[in-house]
């Protein structure tokens, strides 16, 4: 098991991607544990949207056992166009400042629920307030209602910046399609000339629409997310035959300029060894690397995608939430 801190463009790829690619000991027992509790791999490709969430809603409350202890779990509405509904986790000696969370999914899948494990330690990590963001999803809400909550989220935060509790750093953070929709927030932000947020914790994000990079042909398959997967989940957010160009910067952040990525604020960036979306995050942290970005990138070897969310099981899991909560207490001071 390697983890590696390192500018992307000194990574070798052709080691990441090669045939030495295999699950580290303590990955192989979870999968091995995963298919026979579930006999097998669940396919929820062929399913309708709504059982494919319900299976998958399922099979993430395993993840969300022993839930570390919060000075204060609240529900709240945060008033906007659209309104959104939150949850708000304050860790015990909270520091000023909140994290608005957006739980990863293929924009269709997962909730606030499904990741309450999950941004209790990063809450604990960072010791500052967690918001997760109970934004639509598709395909019932294709883009961009997702992205558009998710803004009016932020918006709300922001405009409240200066209650006690809030009036610290603002940042955005979240996992797989989640990620996507936090650099979506900021590159939308950022045309209109707002707020932006003051650093970004992003991980194994959805980059950009491309299906047929090294990484999504390496592993297709055999490591949970697939490439079929990933092509139901840009289907239903981003419906082919529409007017909805998949290389927009709001759908496809390495897509966005290099001005655009010039101006991003501190982004953390972590990565799964084993995972489609490898070469997304590799790409991005290139193109942010000419632009002279500043961001930090992690690449877990040997584990798969969402493995974040196995942190009862995996030790790599834990250790890559405290390396965010480490990013963030630097750029926060």
């Amino acid at each position: 098991m390697t983890t590696q801190s390192v500018s992307a463009s000194a990574l070798d790829l052709d080691t990441l991607l090669g045939e030495d690619a295999k699950r580290t000991p303590e990955m192989e027992a979870v999968w091995e544990w995963l298919i026979e509790e579930d006999a097998g791999v669940p396919n929820w490709v062929g399913l309708p949207a709504g059982e494919a969430r319900a299976l998958q809603e399922r099979l993430n409350l395993r993840w969300n056992a022993d839930l570390p202890a919060m000075a204060e779990v609240s529900t709240l509405t945060l008033a906007g166009s659209p309104a959104v509904r939150a949850e708000l986790l304050v860790p015990k000696e909270a520091k000023p400042g909140c994290i608005l969370f957006f739980h990863g999914g293929g924009w269709a899948f997962c909730s606030l629920a499904s990741h309450a494990r999950f941004m209790r330690l990063l809450a604990e990590a960072t010791q500052t307030r967690v918001l997760g963001v109970d934004y639509r999803l598709a395909p019932e809400h294709p883009f961009p209602a997702p992205l558009d909550d998710c803004v009016s989220a932020w918006r709300a935060v922001v405009a409240n910046g200066h209650e006690p509790g809030f009036d610290g750093p603002l940042a955005v953070a979240g996992d797989s399609a989640g990620a996507n929709l936090a650099l979506g927030l900021t590159l939308h932000e950022m045309a209109a000339e707002r707020r932006l947020p003051d650093l970004g914790l992003l991980f194994y994000g959805v980059f950009d629409s491309d299906l047929d990079t090294p990484s999504y042909r390496r592993f297709a398959e055999g490591y949970g997310l697939t490439r079929a997967g990933m092509a139901r989940f840009w289907d239903w957010y981003a419906p082919p035959g529409g007017s909805i160009d998949r290389r927009d910067p709001r759908l496809s952040p390495a897509q966005a300029s290099e001005p655009e990525l010039a101006r991003m604020p501190p982004l953390f960036l972590n990565a799964a060894g084993l995972d489609p979306l490898l070469c997304d995050t590799i790409t991005l942290a290139k193109r942010l690397e000419a632009a002279g970005a500043p961001h930090r990138l992690m690449v877990h070897e040997g584990v798969h995608h969402g493995f974040m969310q196995m942190s009862r099981h995996l030790a790599e899991a834990r250790a890559a939430i405290r390396q965010a909560g480490v990013f963030f207490t630097e750029q926060t001071g």
